[in-house]
């Protein structure tokens, strides 16, 4: 839910890639699975609090991905309307994402980052922000590699430290991998446990890495839970007659 980087592969497919940096506390949200929804068939893990998710993936090929926070640390103000977990469901359910950030009412919602990645026909990124008074709807390129992080949870300069640590390994990395990418999300940093990119802050910490990887055809979720150090790979066919598969690693 906190740092979230992109990769483009060829044809237009892509390594989306998500630390999820909350309280142990909320408990621990169970493990990706596939379920059907408004006729459409998702992949997601479950927050066990709220009901919803801050990472998805359908076999309509639309990924999405929630960020704590908008553009700046916001003040919490409970209670809110809806679980943000529940809107990122609500717009994977949506065939036309655009279409849903311009007209769903965000009202009494906390602030927050989503990133939606999508086919019409060619491969669409787009981020929008939710600041609690105003919406921000821009396109990314998608033959770029991305990175995100929470507003909420980092500084300008961790932000901006994640940034540099995230051009360094695309600098030594030219095939791109989720093995690849998973190992930048977990051992990138400087040695400073508040803001690696594996943080504890005792309240707050990494609880788990997930990673959508879109290939011809089909989108594969792998997830590790770093509490009890367990990866599960769950995938995911774009075809008419859809077929899922998962497995404990």
């Amino acid at each position: 839910m906190c740092t979230l980087t992109y990769l483009p592969l060829s044809e237009e497919q892509y390594i989306l890639t998500s630390n999820r940096d909350e309280s142990p506390d909320r408990g621990q949200s169970f493990f990706p699975a596939y379920h059907h929804v408004e006729g459409k068939n998702i992949v997601f893990p479950q927050d066990p609090k709220a009901g919803g998710t801050w990472v998805a993936t359908s076999d309509k090929g639309i990924s999405v991905c929630l960020l704590n926070g908008a553009y700046e640390p916001h003040e919490i103000k409970p209670p809110y309307r809806m679980s943000r977990g529940l809107v990122v469901m609500e717009a994977i359910e949506c065939i036309k994402p655009d279409e849903f950030f311009k007209n769903y009412d965000f009202t009494d919602i906390e602030p927050f980052t989503m990133v939606v990645l999508f086919h019409d026909p060619q491969l669409k990124i787009l981020e929008f922000k939710w600041d609690g008074e105003n919406t921000f709807l821009v396109e990314k390129d998608p033959k770029s590699p991305h990175l995100w992080a929470s507003a909420q949870l980092y500084t300008k300069e961790s932000i901006e430290n994640r940034n540099t640590w995230f051009k360094k390994w695309l600098s030594e990395n030219s095939v791109y991998s989720v093995d690849a990418i998973r190992e930048f999300h977990k051992n990138a940093g400087n040695g400073d446990l508040q803001n690696d990119m594996i943080m504890d802050r005792g309240v707050v910490k990494t609880l788990s890495i997930t990673s959508i990887c879109s290939l011809k055809g089909i989108m594969k979720m792998t997830n590790h839970n770093l509490l009890e150090n367990q990866i599960q790979e769950i995938s995911l066919s774009q075809h008419v007659n859809q077929e899922f598969s998962h497995h404990i690693l």
